[in-house]
């Protein structure tokens, strides 16, 4: 099916008949009579709705609808998008995101970002063309803008996004609520419809991750890193699940000075699953380090280690040390006696690695590594193997990088937002993942090789920054390492990074439905959506309506 066959296809980019109640997130067109609307201007103006899993082009044009309909647990998110398609440019748009509210209970606290465009300039040179296949330079959607009030592009989709937390024990119900859009002289209004189920996801992730923030370049982009700043970007990744830590910070370097401290991790310990204590590598290039220089740093840097343990933080497997990033044969003499002087000091801390060069669990043993971190590209991770290490004891976590290609899932501009919902829920369970790693979120060094500035508030919606990594070979590659944008006052997400965030949610409703019906029971459901890393579901009808089925098992 081609973008425009799905386009005309799915119920969830705006639809005209089709109300799929709670069981999604779902749209339609109401077809009773509304009030009157004041103004005496004719529309010029269409307004659609859609799933936060799908992509709007600035091209699509979608069906009419003003409904949404979808469920939700407690202390779980929900986006959808508001599309607005005007024939002429609209400067100002008032949006108000009303409460959601069900007899005497209410739910308050909804947000609205605009999405906002990144250009992009090529696709050629993908090492997999059937990827890019049709796809052209120009605005792509990425980065949620704060804005006082929308803007609209003439005949461009225009999507405004709606993100709606239900607080842990919210009571179960039918809950309704509007968002009304003031365009020109008329008044909108969006109904919404939200069936909270009767259980609440834990406030701890059950799957560990460990996705790294870059320190250096925050203090880049945030001369001298303001505390004020720091901690709207620590706070914003604890409430998306993810524990702030920083794979490769060189302690004794600049960046150094901003370190996350033992009671920073602490204080994000009841909302998230992971973190690095410390990185036995920082640079690409300390893979080739001596043995002796790495484990005379190590030494050095040993105050902040025992501070960080002797807070609790890294108590239950929550704190691991990583290094040798993708290592090679080459390297593993170095890592042998590395490691074992760290196990010697701390034996009861995991060692992490990502690498596609181990292949056995000698190796494994030999090199003192518990957590075998790997690609899931290239049949690189596989359940025998993966099996085999668990079995003995080790840990096996996936991770993702600038690979893999299609058909297996990525979040790189191109991919479809439902891979990322797939990968890190009904994916990483059937895989049986025991975590989860990606190498950046702010890696500002793309374009050329510039350090952004900070996005205004109200900043236009075509956005000046560059998400294209800086090479001649690497030119196609747009997104890498890059999820989250710098404003002026903190981080703006990515409507790449709310999918994530959903994605590591929608993960606990199979372990939910475990602890109730049994793990081979659980892996059975899973399979529905995703069968393996190359076959699993690109609707996102199919994986909502299973997301609810998985909701009914659990009422």
């Amino acid at each position: 099916m081609n973008r425009w066959e799905f386009i005309k296809a799915s119920t969830f980019l705006g639809c005209s008949t089709a109300v799929l109640g709670a069981d999604s997130i779902s749209c339609s067109k109401r077809t009773q009579t509304k009030p009157a609307d004041t103004g005496t201007q004719p529309k010029n103006y269409r307004i659609s709705t859609a799933s936060g899993a799908v992509k709007i082009m600035p091209e699509d044009i979608l069906p009419e609808s003003d409904t949404v309909t979808f469920g939700i647990a407690g202390n779980e998110t929900e986006c959808f998008q508001i599309v607005i398609r005007p024939e002429t440019t609209v400067e100002r748009v008032s949006v108000t995101v009303n409460d959601l509210v069900s007899g005497s209970n209410r739910i308050s606290g909804h947000t609205w970002h605009q999405v906002g465009y990144v250009y992009i300039s090529t696709f050629a040179g993908h090492p997999v063309p059937a990827d890019v296949s049709g796809k052209l330079s120009g605005w792509y959607p990425d980065p949620l803008l704060t804005r006082d009030h929308a803007h609209l592009i003439e005949n461009w989709s225009n999507s405004i996004w709606v993100t709606v937390h239900v607080p842990a024990g919210t009571p179960a119900g039918t809950y309704q609520g509007t968002v009304e859009l003031e365009i020109g002289p008329h008044t909108e209004t969006i109904h919404i419809e939200a069936t909270i189920y009767g259980f609440s996801i834990p406030a701890v992730p059950s799957l560990p991750s460990l996705f790294s923030l870059a320190l250096e370049y925050l203090a880049k982009v945030y001369p001298g890193l303001p505390t004020a700043i720091r901690k709207n970007w620590l706070d914003f990744l604890a409430e998306r699940r993810i524990m702030p830590t920083d794979l490769y910070i060189d302690l004794q370097g600049p960046d150094g000075a901003y370190r996350i401290t033992p009671e920073e991790y602490v204080h994000y310990n009841g909302q998230t699953n992971g973190f690095v204590i410390y990185p036995i590598t920082v640079t690409w290039e300390d893979r080739n380090a001596p043995a002796e220089v790495l484990i005379q740093r190590f030494e050095e840097n040993r105050g902040y280690i025992d501070a960080i343990i002797a807070s609790g933080a890294a108590a239950g497997g929550k704190g691991v040390f990583y290094g040798f990033d993708e290592n090679e044969p080459e390297h593993f003499d170095t890592m042998k006696a590395v490691h074992a002087h760290i196990k010697s000091r701390y034996p009861d801390i995991p060692i992490a690695t990502t690498s596609m060069h181990i292949q056995s669990l000698a190796q494994l043993e030999a090199l003192h590594v518990d957590i075998l971190v790997l690609h899931i590209t290239d049949g690189i991770y596989n359940n025998p193997f993966a099996d085999q290490l668990r079995a003995a004891g080790k840990k096996v976590w996936g991770y993702i990088s600038l690979q893999p290609y299609h058909p297996m899932p990525n979040w790189r501009i191109e991919n479809a937002l439902i891979e990322t919902r797939v990968l890190l829920s009904a994916m990483a369970y059937h895989e049986r993942f025991d975590g989860f790693l990606y190498w950046g979120v702010n890696q500002y060094n793309k374009g050329q090789w510039e350090t952004p500035r900070p996005i205004s508030r109200n900043t236009p919606l075509k956005l000046d920054m560059s998400i294209t990594t800086p090479t001649e070979e690497y030119k196609w590659l747009h997104g890498d390492g890059l999820l989250i944008y710098p404003g002026t006052d903190g981080p703006l997400s990515s409507i790449r990074m709310e999918n994530i965030r959903k994605g590591l949610e929608e993960y606990e409703y199979y372990k939910l439905v475990e602890a109730k019906l049994g793990k081979n029971a659980t892996l059975e459901l899973a399979a529905q959506v995703a069968q393996s890393m190359s076959a699993y579901t690109r609707d996102v009808q199919e994986y909502l309506k299973h997301k609810a089925s998985l909701a009914a098992k659990l009422g």
